[in-house]
C-alpha cells in the first residue's frame, strides 16, 4: 500500500474560547474540552451556557458589529481585565483577523495575574501562530501553557495535533494518553487516538478506537476519512465504502482523500 496515501491529519486546534467549527459536538459527556473550549459547541450548547458571555456567544454567531458595541460600552469597566481583551481576541480569531488578535491577546497577557490565566492566553497565542503555519513557534507556546497549567487540557490536545501533524508519534502517544485519561469519550482524543494508531499501521488498534467513538460522530469527514483506510489497510473493503457513503461531503480536503481511498479500493475488488 502506497504509504502517501495514508491519511494526513488537519490540525484542529482549540483556543479556550474559540473559533467556529463544523465539527461540533452536541453532547457535553463526549466533550473532554468543554471547560475549556467553546470550539466544539453547536448552536444549542452555546446558547443554553450559562458560562459564555454574551459578546463572545454573539461573535461566535457572526454578529461581530453587536458584540463590538458590547465591548465598546464595557471598556471603563473592564480595562484591566485579562477576560476582556481575551474575548475580544477571540472575536478576530473567530474573524481571521489574525494579527488583531495577537494584539489583543499581548494585551490581555499584560494583565494576566495567575498563571492559570498566563496559561489560556499562551494556547491562544499558540493557536494564532499556528494560523500562520509557524508551527515551532506554536510548539513552544502550547509548551508554556502547559508548563504553567500542568491540569489543563486545550493545549495538550494543541501539542499532540502538532506531533501527529510531524510523525512524532511517540510524543503524541504521550499526551492522547493523558487526554484519554481525562475523559475517554471525547470524540477528538478517541479519532486521534485511532488516527496515531493508524499511522503506526496498528490497524486493529485503530479500528478498536474509532469504535468507541458514536455512530453519529463517525459520518464527519475526517473521522469517516480515517475509518475507511483503516478497513481498506484491513481488507474489509465494503466497510470502506460504506464509510466513504456515509461521510459528510464538507471539507473538499477530505472528499479528494476520499476519492483517493475509492480508486484504491475499486483496483483491490477487481484483482
Amino acid at each position: 500500500m502506497n504509504k502517501l496515501l495514508i491519511i494526513t491529519f488537519i490540525i484542529s486546534l482549540y483556543s479556550c474560547a474559540s473559533f467556529k467549527n463544523p465539527r461540533q459536538i452536541k453532547q457535553a459527556e463526549y466533550d473532554g474540552l468543554k471547560y475549556e473550549s467553546l470550539k466544539r459547541y453547536d448552536s444549542v450548547r452555546l446558547g443554553n451556557s450559562v458560562k459564555i458571555q454574551e459578546p463572545l456567544a454573539l461573535c461566535h454567531n457572526q454578529e461581530f458589529d453587536k458584540a463590538n458595541e458590547i465591548f465598546k460600552s464595557e471598556l471603563d469597566a473592564k480595562i484591566n481585565s485579562y477576560l476582556y481583551w481575551n474575548q475580544i481576541s477571540t472575536c478576530y480569531i473567530l474573524k481571521k483577523e489574525y494579527t488583531q488578535a495577537r494584539n489583543f491577546l499581548n494585551l490581555a497577557l499584560g494583565r494576566a495575574k495567575t498563571n492559570k490565566q498566563k496559561s489560556i492566553i499562551l494556547n491562544n497565542i499558540g493557536v494564532v501562530l499556528l494560523e500562520g503555519q509557524k508551527y515551532h513557534e506554536a510548539k513552544d507556546y502550547f509548551k508554556k501553557s502547559i508548563e504553567l497549567s500542568k491540569n489543563s487540557l486545550t493545549p495538550k490536545y494543541n501539542l499532540a495535533q502538532i506531533y501527529l501533524k510531524f510523525g512524532l508519534y511517540g510524543k503524541a502517544q504521550d499526551e492522547l494518553k493523558y487526554l484519554l485519561s481525562r475523559n475517554a469519550k471525547d470524540v477528538d482524543f478517541l479519532n486521534s487516538k485511532a488516527h496515531l494508531e493508524l499511522m503506526q499501521n496498528n490497524y486493529k488498534n485503530a479500528l478498536v478506537y474509532f469504535n468507541r467513538i458514536p455512530h453519529e460522530y463517525r459520518t464527519r469527514d475526517d473521522i469517516a476519512t480515517n475509518m475507511a483506510m483503516t478497513y481498506l489497510m484491513l481488507g474489509l473493503y465494503k466497510n470502506a465504502e460504506t464509510s466513504i457513503g456515509n461521510a459528510d461531503k464538507k471539507d473538499s480536503y477530505y472528499i479528494s482523500k476520499q476519492l483517493e481511498i475509492s480508486k484504491k479500493i475499486k483496483m483491490k475488488i477487481e484483482r
